[in-house]
C-alpha cells in the first residue's frame, strides 16, 4: 500500500532543523483518505513507509522523525533504530501502569518520548518525568500563560525541551522564542507579516528585478545567459551546481552559456530564480529549502497534469516571495512580468496549477483531508503519484541547497 505523508520540519532557536513530524494516510485509493481514520494502523504504515519504502535520513534531512504513537502501538515492540525516531505520544492514549512501563522500556532502550498537544496551565502531568519533549499546543495559550507554563516545566522538569506546535506566523514564532521555548513547529516560515504601506528597499528590488528578466516570457537564450553573467555570485553558483554529481556530464560544464544550451531554458530559470532568492542573506535557510521544495514538488505535479504546464517550478518558487520580501504577496508579483493564470494560480489557486500549489501547501501543513482529490483525479493525479511527486521533491530540494 502508497503512504502519503506530510511532514512538518521542527527548527530549534536558530531556525535549524532539528526533526521532523511525520503524519500520513494509506491511499490505496482516493477512498482510504477520507474513511473513519484508524491510528494504530496509521502508526504502523506510517513505519513501514517511512523506514522501508523512503529514505527516512532524506525525508527527515539527517533529523530525528517524529511519529504518533496510538496505546496499542505504544506497547507493541519498535524495529527501528532509536537513533532515527521520536516517539510522539498522542493526548488520547491513556494512563495506566501498562503505559507507564511501556515507557520506561522505550526510555531504557534509547528512544527520545515527546508528549504531544500539551493544554495544561501547571506541570502535573503524570508523564512529565518520563518525557524528553514536551509540545505545547500554542493557540491553546495567551502569551502570559505561555511564559508562566515554560518557566514552571523548566524549573520542576529541567531536563525537559519545550516545543511551541502551531506555531502560523513569524510574530507568534518570536512570542515563544521570547518565552524560553527550545524547539517550534508549524507554518510560521512561510507567513511573515508584511510591512503594509513602506516602499521594498533598493536592495531588495535589484533581486526581484532580477527575477523579472530571469522570468520573462519573451526572453532569449541569449538574455537569459546575459543576465546570469551580469551577476558574479549567480554565475559561481550556477556552475557549480550544473557541474555537480546529479546532472551527471561527462564534461566539465564551463561557461554560463553552455549550462544555459545543455541544460534548457526550464531548467536554468529556475536554478538561477532559486540562487537569486538565496542572495536574501538575511532570510533563514530553511525559508530557502521550504520555497525550493515548494518549487520542485509543483513541478513534479505539473508535469503530470492532463493540461501539462511547464511553469509549476515557477507557481511554488514565486507563492513564497511574500515571505522572502516583507510585503504582500500580490506587490510582489505587481513586480513581476508573469502571465495572468501564473499570477491567479498564486494568489487564489486558480486553474491547474492553482491546484497543485494548493495541494503542495496542503501537504506541507499536513492538511491531508484538505486536498482536493477528486480535482486531482480529473487532472490525472493520483495519490500514488502525488506521494511519488513529493519523494523526488524532497530529494531534489536536499540536493540543491
Amino acid at each position: 500500500m502508497t503512504v502519503l505523508f506530510a511532514r512538518q520540519p521542527i527548527y530549534d532557536r536558530e531556525l535549524l532543523q532539528a526533526g521532523c513530524e511525520l503524519l500520513f494516510r494509506p491511499c490505496a485509493g482516493v477512498d482510504a483518505l477520507v474513511e473513519p481514520f484508524d491510528g494504530d494502523l496509521a502508526t504502523q504504515q506510517v513505519m513501514l513507509s517511512a523506514f522501508t519504502e523512503s529514505n527516512i535520513r532524506e525525508v527527515c534531512e539527517n533529523t530525528p522523525a517524529f511519529i504518533n504513537f496510538t496505546a496499542n502501538t505504544l506497547k507493541a515492540e519498535i524495529p527501528f533504530s532509536a537513533s532515527e525516531m521520536v516517539i510522539e505520544i498522542l493526548e488520547t492514549v491513556e494512563i495506566d501502569e501498562e503505559i507507564m512501563a511501556a515507557i520506561r522500556r522505550c526510555r531504557e532502550q534509547g528512544y527520545s518520548v515527546a508528549l504531544d498537544d500539551y493544554r495544561l496551565k501547571n506541570a502535573d502531568h503524570p508523564l512529565l518525568p518520563l518525557a524528553d519533549i514536551v509540545k505545547l499546543d500554542y493557540p491553546h495559550y495567551s502569551a502570559d500563560e505561555m511564559l508562566q507554563v515554560v518557566t514552571l516545566l523548566k524549573r520542576r522538569h529541567p531536563h525537559l525541551t519545550i516545543l511551541a506546535e502551531k506555531v502560523e506566523t513569524y510574530e507568534e514564532f518570536l512570542n515563544c522564542h521570547q518565552a524560553g521555548c527550545d524547539l517550534f513547529q508549524g507554518y510560521f516560515l512561510a507567513r511573515p507579516a508584511p510591512v503594509e504601506g513602506l516602499r521594498i528597499p533598493h536592495n531588495r528590488l535589484a533581486i526581484l528585478r532580477l527575477l523579472a528578466e530571469l522570468n520573462r516570457d519573451d526572453a532569449s537564450l541569449r538574455e537569459l545567459t546575459d543576465a546570469i553573467r551580469q551577476d558574479p555570485f549567480m554565475s559561481v553558483r550556477l556552475m557549480k551546481m550544473v557541474n555537480s554529481a546529479y546532472y551527471h556530464r561527462t564534461e566539465d560544464i564551463t561557461s554560463v552559456q553552455m549550462a544555459v544550451t545543455l541544460l534548457g531554458q526550464r531548467r536554468i530559470r529556475n536554478l538561477a530564480s532559486m540562487l537569486a532568492l538565496s542572495k536574501l542573506d538575511d532570510k533563514p535557510h530553511a525559508l530557502q529549502k521550504l520555497a525550493l521544495a515548494r518549487g520542485y514538488l509543483c513541478e513534479e505535479l505539473a508535469t503530470n497534469l492532463v493540461s501539462s504546464s511547464a511553469s509549476g517550478f515557477t507557481v511554488g518558487l514565486f507563492s513564497c516571495l511574500d515571505a522572502f520580501f516583507d510585503h504582500p504577496l500580490k506587490a510582489v508579483l505587481k513586480e513581476l512580468p508573469l502571465h495572468a493564470s501564473i499570477k491567479q494560480a498564486i494568489l487564489e489557486h486558480r486553474g491547474p496549477l492553482g491546484l497543485v500549489l494548493a495541494t503542495a501547501q496542503h501537504l506541507e501543513r499536513g492538511e491531508l483531508e484538505a486536498i482536493d482529490w477528486t480535482a486531482l483525479g480529473e487532472q490525472g493525479l493520483t495519490p500514488e503519484l502525488v506521494s511519488h511527486a513529493q519523494q523526488q521533491a524532497i530529494g531534489l530540494a536536499n540536493m540543491h541547497l
